[in-house]
C-alpha cells in the first residue's frame, strides 16, 4: 500500500500558525494532526506553544508601544493588542514588522468621531510610536556631511529628509506625555490641539521636534526624494508668506540639520 503524501512544508507552517494565532477548534484540530507522536497530547503542546508565543507577541507590542500602554494601562493595551494580533497575524520572522499595521488597526475599529475626540488618542498614538521605532531601525544621517551653512543662498542646493524623518498633523499635543513616560513619571492626558510634529534621528538618539507650519510645510516640500531649498520655500509659500519663511529658515536650517531633520541630497 503506497505511503500517504507528506503535508509540504507551507501547508504546516499556515496551519500551525493560525493555531498559535487564531486559538479555535478546528484550527487546532488541523494543525494537530500534523504533529509527531508525544506523550503530550497534540492539543496540549499546541497549548503551550501558543501561550508562549502569543506572550511573546504581546511583549514586543507593549516595548514598541510603551507610552500608549502607559495611559491605557497594560490591561487595556493587553486586550488592544491581542485583538490586533488574531486580526493581523505575524507576515514575517522579524518582529519589527509585527506592529507595522497596529496603528492603521486601531484607526479602522475606533468610532467615527471628531477631530480631537479622545477616541482617536490610541490610533494618533501609535501612528507616532510606530514612527519612533521605524527611525531607530532605519539608514539615518549619522556619518553623512552636513551640508554647507549657507545652502539656501544656492538655488541649485538639494536637500532630503533622511529615513529616520517623519512628519506628521496630529490632534493631540503628545509631547508632554512621552517626556513624562520616558522619565517614568506618571503618564499625562494629551492635550486636544492641532499639532505640527516631526519625528527625527540624530546621534543614534531619536526625538520629537514640534514645528510652525512654515517649517512643517517646508520639510514637507523638501521630501525623502529631495529639492532645491529655494524651490521649497516656494512650495510651501501656501502656509507662510516666502520672505518671513526664507528669514526664519536661514536661523533655523543649522538647527534641523544637526537634529538630523534634513541632509544633503
Amino acid at each position: 500500500m503506497p505511503e500517504a503524501a507528506a503535508p509540504d512544508l507551507a501547508r504546516i507552517q499556515a496551519a500551525f500558525l493560525q493555531a498559535v494565532t487564531r486559538p479555535a477548534s478546528d484550527s487546532w484540530t488541523r494543525a494537530a494532526a500534523l504533529l509527531a507522536p508525544s506523550p503530550l497530547s497534540a492539543q496540549r503542546r499546541l497549548s503551550l506553544y501558543a501561550r508562549g508565543y502569543r506572550a511573546r507577541l504581546l511583549d514586543s507590542l507593549r516595548r514598541e508601544f510603551p507610552t500608549l500602554c502607559a495611559l491605557t494601562g497594560s490591561e487595556v493595551f493587553d486586550l488592544f493588542a491581542d485583538s490586533y494580533i488574531a486580526a493581523c497575524p505575524p507576515e514575517g520572522p522579524s518582529l519589527h514588522r509585527l506592529g507595522a499595521r497596529f496603528p492603521a488597526w486601531l484607526e479602522s475599529i475606533q468610532p467615527d468621531v471628531a477631530a480631537g475626540a479622545a477616541e482617536s488618542i490610541p490610533a494618533q498614538l501609535a501612528r507616532l510610536e510606530r514612527a519612533w521605532s521605524e527611525a531607530l531601525r532605519a539608514p539615518g544621517p549619522e556619518g553623512v556631511a552636513a551640508p554647507p551653512v549657507d545652502l539656501l543662498l544656492h538655488p541649485a542646493g538639494r536637500l532630503r529628509l533622511p529615513a529616520t524623518t517623519s512628519l506628521m498633523a496630529l490632534d493631540f499635543d503628545f509631547a508632554p506625555l512621552v517626556a513624562a513616560v520616558a522619565e517614568g513619571r506618571a503618564p499625562t492626558t494629551p492635550v486636544a490641539r492641532p499639532s505640527l510634529v516631526a519625528v527625527a534621528r540624530s546621534g543614534y538618539r531619536v526625538g520629537l521636534h514640534s514645528l510652525s507650519s512654515g517649517r512643517h510645510a517646508w520639510l514637507a516640500a523638501v521630501g525623502h526624494e529631495g529639492a532645491s531649498a529655494m524651490e521649497a520655500v516656494a512650495r510651501a509659500a501656501s502656509e507662510a508668506d516666502a520672505g518671513d519663511l526664507l528669514a526664519d529658515l536661514i536661523l533655523w536650517t543649522p538647527l534641523a540639520v544637526q537634529a538630523g531633520l534634513i541632509i544633503a541630497d
